[in-house]
């Protein structure tokens, strides 16, 4: 009787850490027009980047369909099996009920649970890097690895900064941001999410090196000097990560750290040229 792990694309994880966790990912879909791609299978960041930079059709996003998870889990799981299903907020995405509604469907011969993260990109991500960790050790329970995660939850935090909410706003993801449209001139908004929605945290005049250091302050503030797992993720601006991530090392004590390219179902509604930072307590 097996602990297996699923989550969604959106969890941008590297495929390291898929392959050495055993981590079974399920691809959302992006639309480009009247053309599909399954996130990471058809599709990866360097080609969806390149033609949101020079297409003038922006892409769309759609979650799987519950015929596809059931398809994954049949795959996947033998009778006695556990699975932890761990997704996109359900604020964001209709992920997590396309997939609870493949848990209920005949044909399953596993027990399946559905957690929503209520976080996106490697906020969810860490969280699954650690539950597969734990789901690797024959002694822990189900139930273990669900009272963990939701400890988890309560102790993550992620800020991000961007250089336009336009695309959050096209795609109906701005949540609370909703407050900032039309006030950004010659200013950054610092981003978070709470309750599975994004809100604004605060409003930043001045170049990114001083946006990048009121992120890390906030993190230095929440967690001292706890031993963090951490990840700096980008956009395809891997300069400005890497200054990010710089002034993380000197003020956060890092015990893992996980650089990581925001993948094209996040990408699409984030947009070019955002910078973030996610941090869990690595204990």
């Amino acid at each position: 009787m097996a602990l297996k792990i699923v989550t969604d694309s959106t969890a941008d994880l590297p495929l390291r850490w898929i392959r050495e966790l055993n981590i079974t990912v399920v691809p959302l879909n992006i639309h480009f027009g009247d053309e599909v791609y399954k996130d990471g299978v058809d599709i990866w960041s360097e080609e969806f980047y390149n033609r949101l930079r020079n297409e003038p059709l922006l892409p769309n996003t759609s979650q799987p369909s519950p015929g596809e998870f059931l398809k994954i889990y049949q795959s996947i799981a033998s009778p006695g099996d556990t699975i932890i299903g761990i997704y996109i907020s359900q604020e964001m995405s209709g992920t997590a009920g396309s997939a609870k509604i493949a848990a209920e469907l005949p044909g399953n011969s596993c027990r399946i649970e559905i957690i929503d993260s209520r976080f996106v990109s490697m906020a969810l991500g860490l969280i699954v890097i650690k539950a597969a960790r734990m789901a690797k050790n024959n002694n822990v329970t189900a139930a273990e690895i669900i009272a963990a995660i939701h400890d988890w939850q309560k102790q993550i935090a992620i800020y991000f900064t961007l250089n336009s909410l336009e695309y959050l706003h096209r795609t109906g993801r701005i949540g609370k941001a909703s407050t900032l449209l039309g006030s950004l001139l010659n200013i950054r908004p610092i981003l978070s999410i709470s309750d599975g929605v994004i809100i604004p945290s605060e409003k930043v005049r001045g170049n990114i090196q001083k946006v990048a250091s009121v992120m890390v302050e906030k993190l230095v503030q929440q967690y001292g000097k706890t031993p963090l797992m951490i990840c700096v993720l980008h956009t395809e601006i891997p300069e400005v990560a890497q200054i990010l991530q710089g002034i993380a090392e000197k003020n956060l004590n890092i015990a893992e750290s996980y650089p990581s390219i925001v993948g094209p179902i996040v990408g699409s509604h984030a947009g070019p040229n955002t910078v973030g930072i996610i941090a869990l307590p690595a204990q």
